[in-house]
């Protein structure tokens, strides 16, 4: 496995969870109703998504907390996939648990997200449009296809 292949998956994987985290938006992120994720509705529903894989509610996330947050390998995917998608999240953990605690505190969480919110916000307008969310999507599209997926 390349270290480009690992690069790309853990952009993908960021820009899938990201995308993720601010699609339901739309609808329920938006708590104004204006139509865009403001940078603090956005903050919100990351809180809200770092409580819910808190399972425990120690106001960490182990591995295995985060883990089970991140998408799932498909139902076809070989034994190689599994182990490159343990891996590729294992790196991002790794890389948000900034001080190698072995656990994500909700201050480190909301650090790794707001990269990916400046990205999104293609107009640097400090909001998420309709069109943005979608043109995101569109680039995960075009990056899993880019890697077989």
């Amino acid at each position: 496995m390349s270290a480009r292949y690992v690069a790309r998956m853990l952009v993908l994987i960021g820009a899938c969870y990201s995308a993720s985290v601010l699609a339901a938006p739309l609808t329920s992120a938006d708590k104004n109703d204006d139509g865009a994720i403001s940078r603090q509705e956005a903050m919100d529903a990351q809180n809200a998504s770092f409580e819910r894989l808190d399972e425990n509610g120690n106001d960490k996330l182990s591995r295995d907390e985060f883990d089970a947050g991140q998408p799932s390998a498909p139902k076809d995917a070989s034994q190689a996939d599994i182990a490159r998608r343990k891996q590729v999240v294992s790196r991002w953990f790794d890389q948000i648990d900034r001080d190698g605690d072995a656990s994500i505190t909700p201050q480190e969480y909301r650090d790794a997200v707001s990269p990916y919110f400046d990205r999104l916000d293609a107009n640097h307008d400090g909001k998420i449009s309709q069109q943005e969310l979608r043109k995101s999507f569109q680039e995960v599209d075009e990056a899993q296809a880019e890697l077989g997926g």
